[in-house]
């Protein structure tokens, strides 16, 4: 009842002003080395690539955003325009091509560029050809569109991998502490059973293996699942007790706890509440902010917003009482998306409010709330933002960002007493040769 409410009053006159989402890249191949990895070390396949499977995922992930965007809610013209739209990935392949091939289904063929058929034909040659097929009035064949995707190089993407110790290296600490935990060894005996199971059916050495092996092995199944490689034969209790433990143990790894959580989404969080205050600010022309990233930023951020963590998921898996009903237990599978839509009230020229989906389903978000102010959003996200999130990542440790300007001085010191010395060395050299000449004529005279 309280959907159909919010897509009424929507309907009636609340204006959508910003989108901004988070997607996972789609399907690609194995990463870890482990069930058929010679065969596919072989083929070139252990390299995590964007495969035929994850390129049509995210496709047609376009073509819903076209139908909700640019259709339905008239967010975003009819044909790609540069100002509207700002896309960011990380400095991989696969999420470049995810990014890629998602704006291929919200910007089909026939929706591309035009060029003036009354140009020199000369224009449209670069100097080494001469000769062309002619497309007519398409600047690309089939009027395709292109698009500018925006990467960071990886140790500088706090943003999108704030997860990863090049980009905050204190959750390297974080990653091993959590590995090591009280909590870590409960669930990795509690999954004794289900290691032994699993090994029997795969004919491996089940005391090699704990809960870590269990979830590189299940990443490298839904790789094979999406893609239509070859499967082991497991029982059906061993996949779904699997898939349940996948999730169980990414959160375990990455986001133990929410001071953890809150201090890695903290970066993405500011640059979503800081493009949210441009927007309504009317500092940007931007509408729509595209971030192609993996499943840990997507996990990350689940948990930020208070829709997963691994206490809930833990209930999940042992069959106890789930306290956080909102809690999401399933692993965010390719090509899941969060999105953030920014609203303008009708009516109220400065009141927002804003709405959380994943994967195209409305959340509550804001204490159980689907439509929350943005003054309260903002509060909420601001109070859990780390202020000195640098010093807390250990990006500029304290000590040298102290030293720095005591190191600064000391070699300017340095430079200005060897200038001297420099200085007066040349000095006494000329005087000295001068001292010479000056004798070498007295000698003369003299003679």
């Amino acid at each position: 009842m309280l959907f159909m409410l919010i897509l009424i009053s929507q309907a009636l006159g609340d204006q959508i002003v910003l989108t901004q989402i988070l997607w996972r890249n789609g399907a690609c191949t194995p990463i870890y080395c482990n069930w058929k990895c010679k065969e596919f070390e072989q083929q070139g396949m252990l390299n995590g690539y964007l495969t035929p499977i994850g390129t049509r995922q995210h496709y047609v992930l376009g073509q819903w955003l076209r139908k909700r965007y640019i259709e339905d809610m008239k967010l975003l013209s009819q044909f790609y325009n540069e100002a509207e739209i700002y896309i960011e990935s990380t400095d991989v392949n696969r999420t470049i091509l995810s990014a890629l091939s998602n704006f291929q289904g919200m910007y089909p063929m026939g929706t591309g560029p035009k060029i003036n058929t009354n140009l020199n034909h000369s224009y449209l040659l670069p100097p080494n050809q001469k000769e062309f097929e002619d497309f007519g009035d398409e600047a690309l064949p089939g009027l395709q569109q292109a698009v500018p995707v925006h990467v960071r190089e990886k140790q500088q993407d706090i943003y999108l991998r704030g997860y990863d110790a090049q980009a905050c290296p204190r959750n390297e600490e974080f990653r091993i502490s959590n590995v090591n935990s009280k909590l870590y060894y409960e669930i990795n005996d509690r999954a004794q059973s289900l290691i032994s199971d699993f090994a029997q059916q795969l004919g491996i050495v089940a005391s090699q293996l704990n809960i870590t092996d269990l979830y590189y092995y299940q990443d490298t199944f839904d790789s094979c699942q999406q893609n239509g490689y070859d499967l082991p034969k497991l029982k059906e209790s061993t996949k779904s007790q699997m898939q349940l433990l996948q999730y169980l143990y990414f959160s375990l790894e990455h986001n133990i706890d929410f001071e953890q959580t809150c201090l890695l989404a903290t970066p993405f969080f500011t640059n979503v509440l800081l493009n949210m205050e441009n927007k309504i600010n009317n500092q940007t022309e931007h509408k729509f902010r595209i971030f192609s990233a993996h499943a840990a930023t997507v996990q990350l951020i689940l948990n930020a917003l208070n829709l997963t963590s691994v206490e809930c998921v833990k209930q999940v898996y042992f069959k106890e009482e789930v306290q956080n009903k909102n809690c999401i237990y399933t692993f965010p599978g390719y090509a899941s998306n969060i999105i953030f839509e920014l609203y303008r009230k009708l009516g109220h020229e400065n009141k927002y409010y804003v709405q959380v989906l994943y994967n195209g389903t409305l959340m509550p978000i804001c204490n159980n709330k689907y439509k929350c102010d943005y003054e309260e959003f903002r509060a909420i996200i601001q109070f859990q933002n780390i202020k000195n999130y640098e010093d807390e990542c250990l990006i500029f440790p304290k000590i040298k960002k102290h030293a720095a300007p005591f190191l600064l001085q000391a070699i300017s010191v340095e430079i200005t007493i060897l200038f001297i010395i420099s200085f007066c060395i040349v000095y006494l050299l000329r005087r000295q040769r001068k001292l010479e000449e000056y004798t070498k004529i007295i000698e003369q005279f003299d003679a």
